[in-house]
């Protein structure tokens, strides 16, 4: 009975003892936080981010997204800032003076994209139209003129995009 016992205990514990199951952890979107926006002006802006945990896979891309509506996605514009965790920071170009703009962090890992909190910022007014001096003219013909020594003396707070010479037949030509 004795040796019975012993080989039902025996049998028992060795069929309860099964291998460990191995379980592959839960890949998770990553966790990222929105930075401040500096450096503001009529046209860019600077917005930093940190990747503080990857959720268990490799941060692919990373960086921040805006738009002028709520809640923008990698699908508005935004800028690339490399791979992996840690800090960044996104340079925001080509926006419009005087506008509102919604801005968030973003992370990508394979399980998907992670957005950190949404902040705003308004761009710079443009202060003022710019300046131009209009230079001399010389070598005037009937078809022909050359001005020159044109110059742009202020940038009225924002970049010029274009410059040249107008003229018309009547006074103060415009474009």
């Amino acid at each position: 009975m004795k040796h019975t016992v012993t080989l039902l205990l025996t049998a028992f514990v060795m069929f309860s003892c099964s291998p460990k199951e191995r379980t592959t952890p839960e890949i998770k979107i990553p966790t990222v936080t929105t930075g401040d926006i500096t450096m503001i002006t009529t046209t860019s802006a600077i917005c930093s981010g940190n990747v503080t945990a990857h959720g268990g896979d490799s941060v692919t891309a990373r960086g921040v997204c805006w738009g002028t509506s709520a809640n923008p996605t990698i699908m508005d514009s935004k800028t690339t800032n490399g791979s992996g965790t840690g800090t960044f920071t996104g340079n925001l170009t080509g926006l419009t003076a005087n506008t509102t703009y919604y801005v968030r962090a973003y992370a990508t890992n394979s399980k998907g994209t992670a957005y950190g909190e949404q902040k705003t910022f308004t761009t710079e007014q443009i202060k003022a139209v710019p300046s131009v001096s209009t230079g001399t003219m010389a070598d005037i013909t009937t078809t022909t003129a050359t001005c020159s020594d044109n110059n742009v003396t202020a940038d009225g707070g924002a970049s010029v995009t274009e410059r040249g010479v107008c003229w018309g037949t009547s006074a103060n030509p415009t474009v």
